[in-house]
C-alpha cells in the first residue's frame, strides 16, 4: 500500500509539473519592438495633398508586434527632411521634425489637414527665411507608437514621402487660455476645489505657490473640472520633481516628489489645433521689492522667511524704509513686476495683467498700502491673506 501511495503521489506531481509547463508555454509575452510599418498611401506619388481644401489625410499602418493585441496610441510626426533628427542639448541640435498634437487609437487614422498645415508652416519658418511656397513640396512622415497610458512599447515606423503637399499660411483656431486651474491633494485644494494660478504679466505663463508634503499630487485644466494629467500627450514635463501615478481611472495624476514650499509654473502655447503645456517647478521664494527694502530686484535682503509647514506664514525681513508696499513671487527668468501682488483688505491679489505703471493706487486706493521702517509683512498663501505688523 505504501508503494502504491508513492506511485500515486509521483504521478500527480508529474501531471502538475506538466500543467505548469503548459501554462508557461501559453502565457502571452509582451514584446517591445523598435519599429513597425507605415503604409505609403496608394496614390501618394500622383496625388497633390491640397491642405487648404481638404478635411483630412488618411494614414494606415500595421500595429507594432507587441506579441498580443494591445491598446496603442499613435502620434504623427512630419519633417521637411527624409532623415529625422532628434534634439540634443549637448550639441545644441534642434529636432528637424514636429509631432502633431492629436493622437490616434487606430491603425487607420484621419489626420486633420489644418493641423498638418499648421505644423508644416512652423517647420518651414524654423528652417527658412523665404516665404512659404505656393507650389507643392515633399513632406516626410513617420509614426510614433506606444502602449496607451503606459509609456512603454515606444516604437517608430519607417519614413514615407508625400511628394506633393500644397500647404498655406494656416491660422490656429484657438486663442491662448486666460486661466489655468489646478486641483490636488496639497493644502488649499485637498481635491475639493480648483485653485487658479496667477498669470505672469504679458505672457502665456501661469504660476502658483504651494506647500507639498512629498506625496502630494494634482491635475490641472484650462477650466475647472478638465483634469489634465501626467500622461496627457500635450504636456511636457520640465522637472524631475514630477512623476506620474495611477489615478484609478485609466489616467495619471502628477505626483510632486519634493517637500516644502514651491512655485508651480505652467507655460502654454498653441501647437496645431490644440494647446501645448510645459510644467516646471522652482523653490517658493517671495521678496519685498522697492523702497521698503531699498532694492528693486529679487535680492536676498528682501527675501521672506518661508515656513516649514503648510499652515504657517511667510514672514518678511524688517522694512528698512518707508513707502508703498511692493512684493513679488520669484519665477526664474521673469522680472519682478510680472509676478507682483498686493494685499488690499488683507487679501493676496496678484497683479496678473492689470495696469500698474507707478502705483497700485492706479487700480484702487485699497491696493496701495504704505509701510514704515521697522514693520514686517506676514503672508499666508493657503488662506490667501496678508498683513503688516510691527
Amino acid at each position: 500500500m505504501k508503494n502504491l501511495y508513492k506511485l500515486f503521489t509521483l504521478t500527480m506531481g508529474l501531471l502538475a509539473l506538466s500543467a505548469c509547463e503548459a501554462d508557461r508555454d501559453s502565457n502571452p509575452v509582451l514584446n517591445e519592438p523598435d519599429t513597425f510599418v507605415l503604409n505609403v498611401p496608394a496614390f501618394a506619388s500622383n496625388n497633390v495633398y491640397d491642405l487648404k481644401n481638404s478635411e483630412s489625410l488618411e494614414l494606415t499602418c500595421t500595429q507594432p508586434d507587441y506579441g498580443i493585441p494591445m491598446a496603442t496610441t499613435y502620434s504623427v510626426q512630419i519633417s521637411l527632411e527624409e532623415i529625422f533628427v532628434d534634439a540634443h542639448a549637448e550639441t545644441n541640435t534642434e529636432a528637424n521634425y514636429t509631432t502633431l498634437g492629436t493622437t490616434h487609437s487606430s491603425a487607420k487614422m484621419e489626420v486633420k489637414a489644418l493641423e498638418f498645415a499648421l505644423a508644416l508652416g512652423d517647420l518651414w519658418s524654423a528652417s527658412s527665411d523665404e516665404e512659404f511656397p505656393t507650389t507643392p513640396i515633399p513632406v516626410y512622415v513617420r509614426l510614433k507608437a506606444e502602449l496607451t497610458n503606459s509609456g512603454r512599447g515606444i516604437a517608430f515606423s519607417n519614413v514615407i514621402e508625400l511628394p506633393k503637399v500644397l500647404g498655406y499660411k494656416a491660422v490656429p483656431p484657438l486663442e491662448l487660455p486666460s486661466s489655468i486651474f489646478i486641483n490636488g491633494s496639497m493644502a488649499g485644494s485637498n481635491w475639493s476645489n480648483w485653485v487658479p494660478l496667477a498669470a505672469v504679466n504679458g505672457m502665456s505663463k501661469f504660476f502658483g505657490l504651494f506647500y507639498f508634503g512629498g506625496t502630494d499630487m494634482f491635475k490641472f485644466g484650462t477650466k475647472e473640472g478638465e483634469y489634465i494629467g501626467f500622461n496627457d500627450p500635450r504636456l511636457t514635463i520640465a522637472s524631475d520633481a514630477f512623476t506620474g501615478s495611477d489615478d484609478g481611472f485609466g489616467g495619471q495624476n502628477i505626483s510632486v516628489n519634493v517637500t516644502g514650499w514651491y512655485t508651480v509654473i505652467m507655460s502654454v502655447s498653441i501647437k496645431g489645433t490644440d494647446y501645448a503645456f510645459t510644467l516646471d517647478i522652482a523653490p517658493g521664494e517671495v521678496c519685498l521689492i522697492g523702497n521698503a527694502i531699498g532694492d528693486w530686484t529679487f535680492g536676498d535682503k528682501g527675501k521672506f522667511q518661508a515656513p516649514t509647514t503648510a499652515d504657517a506664514d511667510f514672514v518678511s525681513p524688517v522694512c528698512t524704509g518707508g513707502g508703498e508696499l511692493r512684493m513679488s513671487v520669484k519665477v526664474p527668468g521673469e522680472d519682478w513686476w510680472r509676478t507682483e501682488f498686493a494685499i488690499p483688505n488683507g487679501k493676496i491679489v496678484f497683479r496678473e495683467n492689470k495696469s500698474v505703471i507707478d502705483s497700485w493706487s492706479e487700480i484702487g486706493p485699497e491696493y496701495a498700502i504704505n509701510v514704515k521702517a521697522g514693520q514686517k509683512i506676514n503672508l499666508n498663501f493657503v488662506q490667501k491673506t496678508g498683513s503688516v505688523t510691527q
